[in-house]
């Protein structure tokens, strides 16, 4: 049964491989088709286009925008956008001019907590990705003792609400939904086993979300088969993915080891070919 993955993370943003890394991964563990879906960037498409190319692997230029909503932040996955627009290049780039003060701030609260990070080891450690963010805060912090893992510098320092975060602007829900439909993306709810409250799901779907991410190493059985019904009922398209960084998350998995229905690509392939032709 041919298997697919449709998120997956690279060096341009909180990645640990660089899109022919990550292509080559793909390979190696026999995937069909991938997309890959870097935060807030689409800095690494380019290069994977023609490595996949290269593969022969059927590749979908993609992107995970974190978004806000009155009710919580949500992170929308855009498939198949027109990432050479300036219109989404400016809206993305709105989010990111504000980073480098994030990272900053983050860092002088880190040391009013005892354990220094310079914000200049950060983007060292971030390299050439285009949206440094907290998974790299949170490496720095790995590799100089201060916590034992990723999901401790987050759960103790670096989430929402924790001593160390430090809150971004970011687009609204809607306006990035809005954004990929207008680059000719179909626009889908990322990981939503991880968004606690069910009612930002309805306000997704009100807002013209168009599928839902079932298929998810962070989900339960019991939550796949409710996003499953979910989005049977409201006419959602389904679509799944790992999330894969690399190694950075600490996580066990490998790139292949979830299994995604190849029917998903099919029906994705489908809604395609409808938004391009209007019918």
């Amino acid at each position: 049964m041919k298997n697919i993955d449709l998120h997956i993370h690279t060096t341009a943003s909180d990645g640990t491989l660089s899109p022919s890394q990550v292509v080559a991964e793909a390979r190696r563990a026999g995937l069909a088709v991938i997309s890959i879906t870097d935060h807030d960037t689409t800095a690494g498409l380019e290069e994977a286009i023609e490595a996949s190319r290269e593969a022969g692997i059927e590749f979908i230029p993609g992107v995970e925008i974190s978004a806000t909503h009155p009710i919580a932040e949500a992170h929308i996955l855009g498939y198949w956008v027109d990432f050479k627009s300036q219109a989404l290049a400016q809206f993305l780039s709105s989010p990111l001019s504000t980073r480098t003060a994030r990272i900053a701030e983050m860092c002088k609260k880190l040391g009013e907590l005892g354990m220094p990070v310079d914000p200049d080891e950060v983007f060292r450690e971030a390299a050439d990705a285009e949206a440094v963010g907290r998974p790299h805060v949170a490496r720095v912090m790995l590799r100089k003792g201060y916590v034992k893992n990723m999901d401790e510098a987050f759960d103790r320092f670096l989430g929402e609400g924790k001593p160390a975060h430090v809150k971004r602007f970011k687009n609204t829900t809607a306006d990035t939904i809005r954004m990929i439909h207008a680059c000719g993306g179909i626009s889908v709810i990322a990981h939503p086993g991880l968004i606690r409250d069910q009612a930002l799901i309805d306000a997704l779907i009100q807002e013209g979300v168009m599928g839902i991410e079932v298929y998810c190493h962070e989900h339960k059985k019991t939550q796949a088969s409710r996003f499953s019904r979910l989005a049977r009922g409201r006419g959602l398209l389904i679509t799944g993915g790992s999330d894969y960084h690399g190694a950075m998350l600490d996580k066990p998995f490998r790139l292949g080891d979830l299994q995604v229905p190849y029917e998903c690509y099919e029906r994705l392939l489908e809604a395609r070919r409808r938004l391009k032709t209007g019918s």
